[in-house]
C-alpha cells in the first residue's frame, strides 16, 4: 500500500516549454496530451539528478546490472512519502524516496536506459506505466496502492517474474481491504465513488493466489537469491498484502537489504542479513522473491 517520469531539461520552465511543444505537435495521439496534463513539474534539481542516473545506467550490460547501480547510487537519500492531493499528478522526485518509489524509480531509470534518445520524459513515461492501471493517470484510485498489483501489472509488462513459487514458497493468499477499512487515513476515500472504486481493485486483487517463503526459511533459500533480485515482505497486518519492499544485495557473503528505511528516514543497506532483518521488524512474516527480465 502506497503511502504517501532528447534534451537534458534544466529547468522547470524547460520541462513545461518541452511539454507545450509536444501537445502542440500536429498528430499527437488524445492519450499523449493527457499524460503531459497529468504530470507535476519535475524540480530541476530532480531532473538533474535522473539525467546523471541514466548515464550511469547506460554504462551496464543489462537490466539488473542497471537498476541495481541506480540503487545502489540512491543510497543516502531521503524518505519521504508520495502522499495524497485532491487532483492525481504523475510525481517524479530523485531527492525524496519511500521504500516503493526507490524500487520503482529505479526500475524505471533502468528501463529508460535501454533507448538511446531516453531523456528525464522517457523515465516518466516509464514510472507512469508501473505506478498507474493501465500507465492511465486518472484519479486517486488509478494509482496502484497495493504493491501485490503492481508486481502483477509489471509482470503483465514483462519488466519482472515472481520465481518464489520455483524456490520453494507457500500459497499465499489474503483478503485486502486495509484501505477501505480505513478510509479515514485516506482524504480521497472520504468520496464515495473513489471509496467504491478502491474496494473493487481490492475484491479484484483478493482473488489472486500468491507464493511467500516464511520468515523462518529465508536462510534456506539466502543461496538463491542475486544482487538485484526485489525483496517484497509480505505483512501480518489485517487486509494489508506486503509491508515493505527493497533489493537484495551481497555484503560480506551474505544477501542484505538495500532499501528506503522510514526508522533511518534514508536509503540504506540492512545492518543485518535478510532473514535476521525481516524477524526482527514488527509485522512482516516472510518475503516474496521478484527477479527482473533481462534486457540488453
Amino acid at each position: 500500500m502506497r503511502n504517501y517520469c532528447l534534451h537534458r531539461p534544466t529547468s522547470c520552465t524547460a520541462i513545461w516549454l518541452q511539454l507545450l511543444l509536444l501537445m502542440a505537435t500536429p498528430g499527437l495521439a488524445q492519450g499523449d496530451r493527457a499524460m503531459f496534463l497529468s504530470t507535476a513539474p519535475i524540480d530541476p534539481a530532480d531532473a538533474a539528478i535522473l539525467s546523471e542516473k541514466l548515464a550511469l545506467a547506460r554504462n551496464c550490460s543489462n537490466s539488473t546490472a542497471r537498476t541495481l547501480a541506480v540503487a545502489q547510487s540512491l543510497q543516502g537519500t531521503s524518505y519521504s512519502t508520495l502522499g495524497a492531493s485532491p487532483d492525481e499528478y504523475l510525481v517524479l522526485s530523485a531527492r525524496m524516496l519511500d521504500c516503493w518509489t526507490f524500487v520503482e524509480l529505479s526500475l524505471a531509470i533502468a528501463l529508460a536506459a535501454q533507448h538511446e534518445d531516453a531523456s528525464v520524459a522517457t523515465v516518466a513515461d516509464y514510472v507512469r506505466q508501473l505506478r498507474y492501471w493501465g500507465g492511465t493517470v486518472g484519479g486517486y484510485a488509478s494509482r496502484i496502492h497495493y504493491l501485490s498489483g503492481w508486481l502483477r501489472q509489471a509482470q503483465d509488462l514483462g519488466y519482472l517474474y515472481d520465481i518464489t513459487r520455483d524456490l520453494g514458497g507457500q500459497p499465499y493468499r489474503k483478503e485486502i481491504r486495509y484501505m477501505s477499512d480505513h478510509p479515514e487515513h485516506y482524504p480521497p476515500l472520504q468520496n464515495p465513488e473513489t471509496l467504491r472504486q478502491i474496494r473493487q481493485i481490492e475484491i479484484r486483487l483478493s482473488r489472486r493466489a500468491h507464493y511467500y517463503i516464511p520468515q523462518n526459511d529465508i536462510e534456506r533459500i539466502e543461496h538463491c537469491l542475486k544482487p538485484g533480485d526485489i525483496i517484497a515482505i509480505t505483512s501480518a497486518r489485517p487486509g494489508l498484502d506486503f509491508a515493505h519492499l527493497g533489493f537484495a544485495v551481497a555484503h560480506n557473503g551474505r544477501i542484505h537489504l538495500l532499501h528506503a528505511s522510514s526508522l533511518q528516514g534514508r536509503v540504506v543497506v540492512s545492518a543485518q542479513p535478510l532473514g535476521a532483518y525481516v524477524r526482527s521488524q514488527k509485522g512482516q512474516t516472510g518475503v516474496v522473491v521478484v527477479r527482473l527480465v533481462e534486457r540488453l
